[in-house]
């Protein structure tokens, strides 16, 4: 979006199976079960982990359940090609064709999902890492699965198969959120605390009763960069947003909030000062103000309009 960074948040978050889980390879076994758990060679030797884009897209998929429960139109679908709900990237392939198109324009008029988790035209502000194995190896169980008769409702005869699942241990992973505005903080804190409620399910076989786990976030750290970093005193401390960062005309082209700022209790550590290009606040969970920005997310999409140009191609559907 930026050819500069002016913030940044990253949050170390542990992931724990609670129940079986199953994230499938898509590689073929020769021997062994019909559904492998997905595999890397770390360490020296092939361990089972969380993928990053698996973890990005049920976390997407949360956040869309979430804004939709305010309006259907205020996020798009990413599979969609026509109709209200029509995918925000196939509406910009569509008017690339009468119109320039910038990066400021396409996340002025992307919708609230689009605008973190990205699209085809716009790469979003979360970046989700790997999740690997901390401390003891995961539990790995072979568990044998077998087809329904629709017709009887029983073992459809010759449909019996087996899958491998995760039923322990505790997976480790970064979000990474870069030149955020604070609403944006906002919807991620609602995420985190569904996952610590395990109310987010990851992999295969979820109607199933597959894939429940449960979160822990263990650390939170945000920087600013740049001369309009803020900095702590008298125990408080103003968190910016990217609006409150960059030039008042840059935020107008890319329709950020401005000012985008909130005050709240710091009593975590600080790094930074004069002379110093990054300035870093340490928080816990605990202390992490997400009730503070839950509100900004709040207020964000009730107000929150499909631009005009978007709202209209989407009800006139086509391809």
């Amino acid at each position: 979006m930026l050819k500069q960074l002016v913030n940044e948040c990253v949050i170390k978050l542990a992931i724990r199976p609670d129940g079986p889980i199953l994230v499938k390879s898509g590689i073929e076994t020769v021997s062994g079960p019909d559904m492998a758990f997905v595999r890397t060679w770390r360490d020296g030797e092939p361990q089972v982990y969380l993928p990053g884009s698996s973890l990005k897209g049920v976390l997407r998929s949360h956040a869309e359940r979430i804004t939709r429960t305010f309006n259907e139109t205020k996020a798009c679908d990413p599979f969609s090609k026509k109709g209200p709900t029509m995918s925000c990237g196939h509406r910009f392939e569509r008017r690339k064709k009468r119109e320039e198109l910038n990066n400021s324009l396409v996340y002025a008029q992307s919708c609230p999902i689009c605008r973190l988790f990205g699209s085809t035209w716009y790469g979003g502000r979360l970046a989700t890492a790997d999740a690997y194995a901390e401390g003891r190896p995961p539990g790995v169980e072979q568990r044998d699965g077998v087809g329904i008769d629709r017709f009887t409702g029983g073992a459809a005869r010759g449909a019996k198969f087996e899958l491998e699942v995760v039923t322990s241990g505790t997976f480790v992973t970064i979000l990474h959120i870069r030149n955020f505005e604070l609403w944006q903080l906002g919807l991620v804190g609602f995420l985190l605390q569904d996952l610590k409620d395990g109310l987010i399910r990851v992999g295969m076989g979820k109607s199933r009763g597959l894939g429940k786990v449960r979160g822990e976030v263990r650390s939170i750290r945000v920087d600013f960069l740049g001369p309009q970093a803020p900095a702590p005193g008298n125990g408080t401390l103003t968190l910016k947003g990217i609006g409150s960062l960059v030039p008042s005309e840059m935020a107008d082209a890319y329709g950020m909030v401005h000012p985008d700022e909130v005050t709240v209790t710091f009593s975590g550590e600080w790094q930074g000062g004069e002379g110093h290009i990054r300035h870093t606040a340490r928080f816990t969970d605990e202390d992490f103000p997400w009730a503070a920005l839950g509100r900004r997310w709040v207020d964000y999409i009730q107000v929150y309009e499909r631009p005009l140009e978007m709202a209209l191609e989407r009800f006139t559907g086509g391809a």
